[in-house]
């Protein structure tokens, strides 16, 4: 089952849209055939996909770990500047 949480969804959704999302959140969840509830045993062959490894050179670990402790989410902050900033991805090509 898929999950999507209100504070997740676009701003621009019209309020009938919205309204209509709040219905369906109170709505049973039904299962049938074509959608059967799923067992543990099912649930198990999921995996996450969010992560991902990089490489980074030794000089450039040094400097990120020396931001502290939180320094895996300074990363992420900086990855997602860096990809929302469109002259330095068209340097970086």
């Amino acid at each position: 089952m898929a999950k999507v949480t209100m504070n997740s969804l676009p701003a621009e959704l019209t309020p009938e849209e919205m309204a209509e999302l709040e219905e369906a959140e109170k709505m049973p969840i039904t299962f049938d055939g074509d959608c059967p509830e799923m067992t543990n045993d099912m649930l198990k062959q999921f995996h996450r996909m969010d992560k991902v490894a990089i490489k980074i050179s030794p000089d450039n670990m040094k400097k990120i770990k020396s931001l502290g402790p939180d320094y895996l989410n300074i990363l992420s902050h900086l990855l997602d500047l860096a990809l929302n900033d469109a002259e330095l991805v068209k340097k970086c090509l």
